[in-house]
């Protein structure tokens, strides 16, 4: 891509950036924000974190967070990022601080941008009943310009959403957004439309994510109004994520979890966990013979027969630990992800062994409980491995996955890690789980906190981490019919 192509494409995304290139050599030093009356009232707090790709490139990471004062909320937002210039990369660093009211329409603001180690621009501004005030100051002189608002209430991109959500809009709905313009010192009107509300697979429960289309640039917002993907023009993006990776400058492997592909059940089922047995018809999907061997599932052309395990019939089944079949020593090795060599795991491991008196059932139930508790539910965008994991204690159904295997085959516990389908009120979603050995696999499931897994966890593929999530976009031909339930 050449120079110019990546200058316009990062233009798109970052509308301030042509600002910059216009007034940057005039070195605007900004003053601080107008006065704000002063705050009273109940305060809480809240960040959010992104990382920034360029395709599958990252090229940076922002910030924002919302602190509610009374019936006022105090936004601050930073944006760090890679930007080519003829001296070579620098970073690109971006801020603003606005106050707004309770429905998230801006009252002041504070904007900068400058690149690392050098003098940049300064606007701020204040919103009165009719007009937004610009102030442009540089050591010379102080520049107004005045924009009508026309009655409007004015936002930004990090509140019109959440302003939206708070009207509970429906697929299709059309809003016209006044929007604050920090590269022409005016105010913009935006066509914005709710695109679609699609049902998605977070922890326990099944949630909503907004898809909302303002002008050229999609959002992906959840039901709090909280966005967790932004998509420009050229491929950049902003994915929702915890603040040690999205500080992290290396590039990860991407998996969008929001845009998964789900499938209507052909049946209802209404007491899903307690099923003995479920019989499914596979169309438009490979299904290999060897991921069923020596399972409670039976693969007979394209039916899958699932059986269900018992408890007390597992507990039976148990071994001291480690296992020393060799059938299945594969299954207690590291792999890129399931880290399960590394010295802080094993260490943990081996101590949880020792307090569950290195027993296999009762390893593999107690981390199957543990982790459904310590691995706090978010949408991530990337694949990370256990040891990220382990200090982020953040992620759904592919953390707790990757986590379990690690602590189970750090400790002798020989562990796979299987993608399929669960059902869910009506629909099945891509899902992951671990089953152990027990003289067989044994589907057990730590995000669902089932153990073992109900007959509903239809297993497509077990591989290493990469090999699961490639899967998913054979989900997109998949037909699923059930065929039996008892």
């Amino acid at each position: 891509m050449s120079k110019t192509i990546k200058i316009i494409n990062i233009a798109v995304f970052c509308i301030w950036i042509a600002l910059l290139a216009l007034l940057l050599h005039r070195q605007y030093a900004g003053a601080p924000m107008e006065k704000q009356q002063a705050l009273k009232g109940p305060v809480s707090k809240a960040a959010h974190w992104y990382d920034i790709y360029s395709g599958t490139k990252k090229i940076g990471s922002a910030s924002y967070v919302f602190e509610w004062v009374g019936d006022e909320i105090i936004i601050r937002y930073e944006q760090k990022m890679e930007i080519k210039k003829e001296d070579g990369e620098k970073i690109l660093i971006d801020s603003y601080r606005c106050l707004s009211n309770s429905s998230y329409a801006i009252k002041s603001f504070e904007y900068s941008s400058h690149f690392e180690d050098e003098k940049g621009i300064k606007v701020t501004g204040e919103v009165d009943s009719d007009a937004v005030v610009f102030y442009l100051e540089s050591s010379e002189k102080r520049k107004t310009y005045r924009a009508s608002t026309k009655g409007k209430d004015i936002y930004l991109p990090t509140t019109f959403i959440p302003a939206i959500i708070q009207k509970s809009p429906s697929p299709g709905s059309v809003f016209a957004i006044s929007m604050l313009d920090f590269v022409n010192v005016s105010i913009y009107d935006v066509r914005v439309i709710v695109e679609e509300i699609r049902p998605v697979k977070l922890g326990t429960q099944v949630v909503s994510y907004y898809k909302i289309r303002a002008g050229p640039q999609i959002f992906w917002s959840n039901e709090k109004g909280i966005t967790v993907k932004e998509e420009y023009p050229g491929g950049i993006t902003y994915y929702s994520q915890t603040e040690t990776i999205a500080k992290d400058p290396k590039d990860r492997v991407l998996f969008d979890s929001i845009s998964l592909p789900f499938l209507r059940s052909n049946k209802i089922l209404a007491d899903a966990e307690n099923l003995k047995s479920l019989k499914v018809r596979i169309k438009g999907f490979h299904l290999d013979p060897s991921t069923y061997d020596k399972s409670l599932v039976t693969l007979l052309n394209d039916t899958l027969i699932i059986r269900k395990g018992g408890h007390e019939e597992l507990k039976k089944k148990s071994y001291p630990l480690p296992c020393k079949d060799e059938a299945v020593s594969r299954y207690l090795r590291a792999d890129n992800w399931v880290l399960s060599d590394d010295k802080t795991l094993k260490g943990n491991a081996l101590n949880m062994a020792v307090t569950e008196k290195n027993d296999a059932f009762r390893l593999a139930r107690y981390l199957n409980s543990n982790l459904y508790f310590t691995v706090k539910t978010m949408p991530l965008f990337v694949l990370t491995n256990s040891l990220d994991i382990f200090k982020s204690k953040f992620g759904d159904d592919l953390q707790r996955t990757v986590m379990f295997a690690s602590f189970a085959r750090a400790a002798g516990l020989p562990t796979r890690l299987v993608g399929g389908l669960v059902y869910r009120d009506g629909y099945f979603y891509f899902h992951t789980w671990p089953e152990v050995w027990f003289d067989k696999w044994i589907s057990i499931d730590p995000t669902l906190a089932q153990f073992p897994a109900d007959v509903t966890h239809v297993p497509l593929r077990e591989g290493t981490l990469k090999d699961i999530t490639s899967m998913t976009e054979g989900l997109k031909s998949l037909k699923l019919e059930i065929l039996e339930a008892l």
